[in-house]
């Protein structure tokens, strides 16, 4: 009974000790309503910063003002138009718990609970040989990580074919793109951006298919119909490594001597989707997903808006090579040997993928059609601009009607992706 008293009587008293209480710093922050996940209100998983001494914080757009009490910290919320609630935390230990309210898209008043917990300490970035051993053909946020990975980590690893096939040509997974991960990014908070350098791709076979007819999407009626008697089905190409091309095993007449250059690139690079939403790997959008650029080769850095705590990267869809579109409904599907190291960049994300190599700086745009698409592009990188070279409308269209490049990677698939690229020497010439 006195166990029980005592245990009372320190409950009891530790709202005063909230008064001596250090809630400074970085929060992981998950706010629940009726104990489940929400998509209306102004917060649900993110970044808490917590100004010295708790008198002002912020998460994402959001801006707090704070005081000390004896229950604990208490927070006004306000979004950059109006107040949106108010929260009351609680610090023990290196864990945050609350209450309050926040204000939903209708202007009613939502109680929710807080629970928060410090970031993972840093360590030493190490490497990692992972050999997958599962995949999946969505994105999802539900499934475990296949590994726990801090900002400079490096995996080395493997994709599959579109098949599913691997670089023995087993069948490993169902066909439609099979996906490795999802690789867990510790410290990687809706709002931030995911960085994915991609160090080494690289094809593990010497041999890749290709349907052999164009797709119908990108056709006009017309001529879909003056070869519909044509039976489709899939090419055969022999890769050669060590030369660097790639050839036709059973060619026509016409093309005995067509040989091209190998150019492997990953179809798939993408996060988990906001809202808990789940895609087939075939989709494409802000996620990133089944972008199918050519630009997504070794030696490219991909950025990706985070969407979902630890941000859930996943990658696959092996192409030694492709042209722009993917006219066929496919690249040179092979498998491929990949080396990558992730990053993040805290509280900043553009909205869409952007993609930078040596000589251009580039952003996706993604749409459910090719006219979307473009003004997406066109849109994100005025908007780059402005964020990191300070530049006016006025400016900006001096510079993209003078200097912006378009490829149309993708118009095969439910989406499309249209990529505006702009030259790093021409950039260099813009004062910041």
């Amino acid at each position: 009974m006195k166990g029980i008293l005592l245990s009372a009587a320190i409950i009891a008293l530790s709202p005063a000790a909230a008064l001596g209480a250090d809630y400074a710093g970085s929060w992981e922050l998950a706010v629940r309503e009726a104990g489940g996940k929400n998509y209306y209100l102004p917060m649900t998983d993110g970044r808490l910063l917590i100004e010295a001494g708790g008198q002002s914080a912020s998460f994402n757009r959001l801006t707090f003002t704070g005081r000390l009490e004896k229950d604990g910290l208490h927070l006004a919320c306000r979004t950059p138009a109006k107040p949106c609630g108010e929260l009351v935390l609680q610090l023990t230990g290196e864990k945050l718990t609350g209450k309050g309210t926040l204000f939903d898209g209708d202007g009613l008043v939502r109680p929710v609970t807080v629970t928060g917990q410090r970031p993972a300490p840093r360590r030493a970035p190490k490497s990692f040989d992972y050999a997958p051993a599962e995949f999946h053909n969505v994105y999802s946020p539900d499934f475990k990580p296949v590994l726990r990975l801090q900002p400079g980590d490096k995996v080395r690893t493997s994709t599959l074919d579109s098949r599913g096939q691997d670089k023995n040509l087993k069948p490993l997974a169902p066909r439609g793109n099979p996906l490795i991960g999802p690789f867990y990014v510790e410290g990687a908070m809706p709002g931030d951006t995911l960085v994915v350098h991609l160090d080494r791709v690289r094809t593990n076979r010497d041999t890749a298919y290709q349907s052999n007819l164009i797709a119908n999407t990108a056709l006009e009626a017309g001529y879909l119909r003056s070869i519909a008697s044509l039976e489709g089905g899939f090419a055969t190409w022999k890769l050669d490594a060590a030369a660097g091309t790639a050839s036709l095993v059973d060619p026509s007449g016409k093309l005995s001597g067509y040989t091209i250059k190998l150019d492997p690139m990953l179809g798939c690079v993408g996060v988990a989707l906001p809202r808990d939403e789940v895609l087939g790997s075939g989709h494409l959008g802000p996620f990133g997903g089944n972008l199918d650029s050519p630009q997504v080769r070794e030696g490219a850095t991909l950025y990706i808006p985070v969407f979902q705590p630890g941000a859930l990267l996943f990658m696959g869809d092996g192409h030694a090579q492709q042209g722009d579109g993917e006219l066929p409904g496919q690249g040179l599907e092979t498998s491929l040997d990949v080396e990558f190291h992730v990053d993040v960049i805290p509280g900043k994300a553009l909205g869409q993928p952007r993609l930078e190599n040596t000589d251009y700086q580039m952003i996706m745009g993604t749409g459910a059609t090719l006219d979307a698409a473009m003004r997406s592009a066109t849109t994100q990188m005025s908007r780059w601009l402005t964020e990191e070279y300070g530049l006016t409308p006025h400016d900006i269209a001096q510079v993209l009607g003078t200097a912006m490049q378009y490829e149309i990677a993708e118009v095969v698939d439910a989406e499309y992706n249209v990529v505006a690229k702009l030259r790093k020497d021409v950039l260099a010439k813009i004062r910041k």
